[in-house]
């Protein structure tokens, strides 16, 4: 289940960070699955909100990183997935939080919005890490670092990348066994 400042006060075990507006969740998920591109819009307008699930826009900073991957792991748990699975969801999206968190927002400040779901068929988990910032291409040579693309490319089932002017968005997914 969805998780808003009302359950949180209920003991709801779902997460919305630093979330002041006092819109009902689905209302302000719907409102941000507008303003992604349409791949990523269907896939949160598929998601079984009945079921737990992660939406929440942070700061921009590097504190968050650690609290979403917390996040992911407590989602991940709560849905019933386990083991490997598990760890290349929270690995794959914890280099998508860092991405956006350290590149897309060169000296100025921003947000960073994260959503992880199952699908309404119950067959495929996704996440969803988009900002409003600048696309910082990735190094020809990265050296030490400059990874973490090909890092999700190998560990989620579904990488999707797309940048334009209004941001970046990556879509994650691993397909669920029944």
């Amino acid at each position: 289940m969805g998780f808003d400042a009302d359950s949180a006060k209920a003991g709801d075990d779902a997460l919305m960070l630093d979330d002041h507006s006092s819109l009902p969740t689905p209302v302000r998920l719907s409102a941000w699955a507008k303003t992604l591109p349409a791949f990523a819009a269907e896939l949160v307008t598929d998601s079984d909100l009945t079921k737990p699930y992660v939406y929440a826009e942070v700061p921009a900073k590097v504190e968050q990183a650690g609290v979403a991957r917390t996040r992911i792991t407590e989602w991940a748990a709560r849905s019933g997935l386990s083991g490997l699975l598990v760890q290349d969801i929270v690995l794959a999206s914890d280099e998508a939080m860092s991405n956006a968190i350290e590149h897309a927002y060169p000296g100025v400040s921003g947000t960073v919005t994260l959503f992880a779901a199952c699908s309404s068929a119950h067959d495929q988990a996704k996440i969803i890490v988009a900002d409003r910032g600048v696309w910082q291409p990735p190094s020809a040579d990265p050296g030490f670092r400059g990874r973490g693309l090909a890092i999700m490319k190998k560990l989620a089932g579904v990488f999707r990348l797309t940048h334009s002017a209004n941001g970046t968005t990556v879509v994650l997914g691993w397909p669920l066994a029944d």
